[in-house]
């Protein structure tokens, strides 16, 4: 059926948020401009088992985690004193001994093509970024051509109730769909938010199935 047919087009309105040792959001949500590209990579663990003369099961570990490359045109100082532990103090970013990648979560809105009115918001709960290389190009004499920074992350499993998760999608198409519950879910401030959002998701009795 055409109303079923969806593909995902653009990335906007990146947000990154610090967490804590308890996977608690720590200080405010960081709004990131200037992402060009998002690219996920989701890792599991597949063996196929011969037995008779050939394939016999395929067996899988699940999800292990998952890889996210951003593509941005400038990561200011504070996105990278949050992601990276950078320091920058009257107009200098160092770059310490001591500067090591903060846990953090992140979610950001893409557009389902033949769905324009309801985004779909991709969020990922606990993981750290590595270090960027920085591309400079020579201005040369025609228009600009500024190459992006690429920064790579791994997010990890975190808990979410009695599932282990490291990705959640909110498709704003459902109608039982709650953007509170869902920032609740993926940028929680502390437990008792954490544990109300849970409940309210796995407590309904009438679980919808989805709509995209």
């Amino acid at each position: 059926m055409a109303e079923d047919k969806f593909v995902p087009i653009g990335t906007k309105n990146l947000q990154i948020a610090q967490l804590d040792d308890a996977g608690m959001v720590k200080g405010d949500v960081l709004h990131l401009p200037g992402t060009t590209e998002i690219d996920i990579s989701v890792t599991s663990e597949n063996a196929t088992l011969n037995a008779d003369d050939g394939p016999y099961m395929t067996l899988s570990s699940g999800i292990s985690k998952v890889t996210v490359k951003i593509s941005n045109y400038f990561l200011n100082p504070k996105a990278k004193s949050m992601l990276l532990g950078t320091e920058y103090v009257k107009g200098m970013e160092f770059y310490n001994n001591d500067s090591l990648p903060n846990h953090v979560a992140m979610m950001f809105e893409t557009q389902l093509q033949s769905n324009e009115a309801h985004p779909l918001y991709v969020g990922l709960l606990n993981g750290t970024f590595k270090f960027p290389d920085l591309k400079n190009k020579t201005k040369g004499s025609g228009a600009p051509d500024p190459s992006p920074q690429e920064i790579e992350g791994e997010f990890i499993m975190q808990a979410r109730g009695n599932k282990e998760t490291a990705e959640i999608n909110g498709f704003t198409s459902d109608p039982d769909f709650d953007m509170e519950t869902y920032k609740a879910l993926v940028f929680p401030k502390d437990q008792a938010s954490l544990d109300a959002a849970l409940k309210k998701v796995f407590d309904a009795t009438t679980p919808s199935g989805p709509t995209a």
